[in-house]
């Protein structure tokens, strides 16, 4: 292989295991093996090994159901931030072949940035459809998802020359999403770590942040109240899945939260506690009203107990 399809290689590789690591040990495999890839460095060209062919198609068929679901998708993907990375870091070093040494300990590395890169894109897209859970656009997507990896890694072997653009768009796309990556894959772990937690404890007063202590206590001294942990699904002024905390002190409900390296609190309008409430599998969704306006919070199940009912 030549330099500009080794580099295709090693980009399309990473860039396409963050999204479907199975499909992509899978398509790689198969055209090893019934010829479809020619040239493939000997690391890679174990992929054609039946027992390999038949555990990733495996994998990819309990993937492929899994991604149909909307609320299984978020602990599936939650499961593959450590899986795919790692995955796309080592195809990565694989498709090095007989570079030097030091140029594979550089793919190794921007393989599992780039896979984590693009696994945190299809999370924080996911997360985003979350809000319209039907069942047709959540499979819609990931069919989706499995044609572009398809459709890349056909481009990668057989017209590297293009590939390389516009595997540098993918990247440079990936790379201006990183804020709300970043922020989506916070929500999915807290997500999951709540969902546990519920069934063998709850959240307590030790986990809220001193900085959001003191904003309580600077805002109201004499009556500090009580506090839980939020994230803003649809809050005027803050970005979706940006981390918040509730705070119940003075006799209202006030949102506290960090952002440019200030903390700020907002009041919400009077009353006892959300106007309404909608449980859900990994997050409860409360509603609030400030101004008038409905403020849309997310509460992970650990902290639910701390969350008011509606009044009928």
């Amino acid at each position: 292989m030549g330099p500009a399809q080794t580099l295709a290689a090693i980009l399309g590789l990473s860039t396409v295991s963050g999204v479907n690591l199975y499909l992509t040990v899978l398509l790689v495999g198969a055209g090893q093996r019934f010829g479809w890839i020619h040239g493939l460095p000997p690391d890679l060209a174990i992929l054609g090994h039946p027992v390999v062919l038949a555990v990733a198609g495996f994998l990819f068929l309990v993937e492929f159901l899994a991604d149909k679901v909307p609320f299984i998708t978020p602990i599936w993907d939650g499961i593959h931030t450590f899986i795919r990375p790692l995955g796309g870091a080592l195809l990565a070093l694989g498709a090095a072949g007989d570079l030097h040494p030091v140029a594979k300990v550089l793919a190794l590395l921007a393989g599992g940035t780039i896979a984590l890169g693009t696994h945190g894109s299809k999370m924080g897209v996911r997360l985003l459809a979350h809000t319209s859970p039907e069942p047709a656009g959540h499979s819609a997507l990931s069919v989706a998802e499995d044609v572009g990896v398809i459709g890349l890694l056909a481009l990668v072997y057989t017209h590297p020359a293009v590939a390389l653009p516009v595997l540098g768009a993918i990247l440079l796309a990936t790379a201006l999403l990183l804020p709300m990556l970043a922020r989506a894959l916070v929500f999915v772990l807290t997500g999951l770590r709540g969902a546990i937690r519920s069934l063998v404890g709850r959240g307590g007063r030790d986990e809220i942040p001193a900085w959001v202590e003191l904003k309580l206590l600077e805002h109201t001294p004499s009556d500090p109240g009580e506090v839980l942990p939020c994230f803003a699904r649809r809050v005027k002024g803050l970005p979706r899945f940006h981390r918040a905390f509730l705070a119940r002190a003075g006799g209202g409900w006030h949102l506290i939260h960090r952002r440019w390296f200030r903390t700020r609190i907002l009041a919400l309008d009077e009353g006892p506690g959300p106007v309404r409430t909608f449980p859900g599998f990994l997050w409860d969704s409360a509603v609030f009203l400030r101004d008038g306006k409905p403020q849309i919070l997310l509460v992970s199940r650990d902290w639910r107990h701390a969350l008011p009912k509606p009044e009928a």
